[in-house]
């Protein structure tokens, strides 16, 4: 970081001259209206003429503290805006006797605030993100130069085993990849366009056909209206993430020959999404984090996620200009109720 610089503001010159113009004019003025009404002789116009360089003075005089702590107030202004160009984002200007400038001292610290926050949620993810791909990584180096060893280092049964992990892994990478773009692509964004009219139910059970085979390993019992109709405005794209990502949690969680609920209704300002799965259950401690990047609470499940899946679909779902809840309790299973405005 830079050496800290005393930052002193020039000018406000104009502040007096500008003064002294008035007083001078007002002096005039007041003479030429004295000149014409009352008749003021010589004299008068003397004394009028020595009160220049006293309202002067006395101008100056009471203009200094004010311009004073306008030029100390400013200071402090340009002082925070140099100390976060050079990357002190913990700086805030006190805003205790701030006077005028008080909401420009608030609004300077919440600016600052933003961007150190920014600037750790970037440094963090960069953080996870290294660890996230480190650890698969390591997993198909490492399996992979057993296998080299050569045939007589592992059995057959081993051999298995370990392209079936590298195969996981590599998936598992692979994921986290498509994930991480995609959730890099939903922050940026603003704005939702390329919208179309379309079905949302039926994009669901479309989702469904495509998660089939994970379903039908498990046994899983899906429930929902084959009649249910949800026509909405929005990016079709971006809300089939949405759907994949909660669904195939809910597959994931699920232990054989449990069910998974799909529910949907229009109502007068919103459609509601709710699906519910018979699954482990999460605490509060959880729910608290599960919309965090990267977190994981797959401990008993023997597929690893990447912890980016609810990230996007709450990201998603705020752009559409909704929002998504979780109610759950441990061994009973989890409803996650998304909320979409009617357009």
């Amino acid at each position: 970081m830079k050496e800290k610089k005393k930052v002193k503001i020039r000018g406000f010159i104009w502040v007096y001259i500008i003064g002294i113009i008035v007083v001078v004019a007002g002096v005039m003025g007041f003479g030429l209206i004295g000149t014409l009404w009352f008749s003021f002789d010589e004299g008068s116009a003397l004394i009028m003429l020595a009160m220049f360089p006293i309202m002067a003075g006395a101008y100056t005089l009471a203009i200094r503290p004010v311009v004073r702590s306008l030029k100390n107030k400013m200071e402090k202004l340009v002082d925070g805006m140099y100390q976060v160009s050079d990357g002190n984002l913990s700086y805030r200007i006190d805003t205790e006797k701030a006077g005028e400038y008080k909401e420009l001292y608030k609004i300077f610290n919440s600016m600052a605030a933003e961007l150190e926050k920014t600037r750790d949620e970037m440094e963090n993810f960069t953080n996870e993100f290294a660890h996230e791909f480190k650890t698969p990584i390591t997993a198909i180096n490492g399996f992979s130069e057993i296998l080299l060893e050569g045939k007589d280092a592992v059995s057959e049964e081993e051999k298995e085993e370990y392209l079936k992990l590298i195969s996981e892994e590599s998936r598992r990478l692979l994921n986290l990849s498509q994930n991480t773009l995609l959730l890099s692509k939903v922050e940026a964004m603003q704005i939702v366009s390329e919208k179309e009219e379309y079905d949302l139910a039926e994009q669901i059970r479309y989702c469904l056909i495509l998660l089939n085979k994970s379903i039908a390993e498990k046994n899983i019992e899906i429930e929902m209206d084959e009649d249910l109709v949800l026509p909405f405005l929005g990016n079709k794209e971006l809300l089939q993430h949405v759907w994949l990502n909660l669904l195939s949690n809910a597959v994931k969680f699920t232990p054989k020959g449990g069910q998974i609920t799909v529910f949907g209704k229009t109502e007068e300002n919103d459609i509601e999404i709710r699906i519910t799965d018979t699954g482990i259950g999460m605490d509060e401690k959880t729910m608290e984090k599960i919309f965090d990047k990267y977190y994981q609470n797959d401990s008993v499940s023997l597929t690893k996620g990447s912890g980016i899946g609810l990230s996007i679909v709450k990201r998603i779902v705020t752009l559409c200009g909704g929002k998504v809840l979780v109610y759950s309790m441990v061994g009973t299973g989890s409803t996650f109720s998304v909320h979409l405005p009617r357009q």
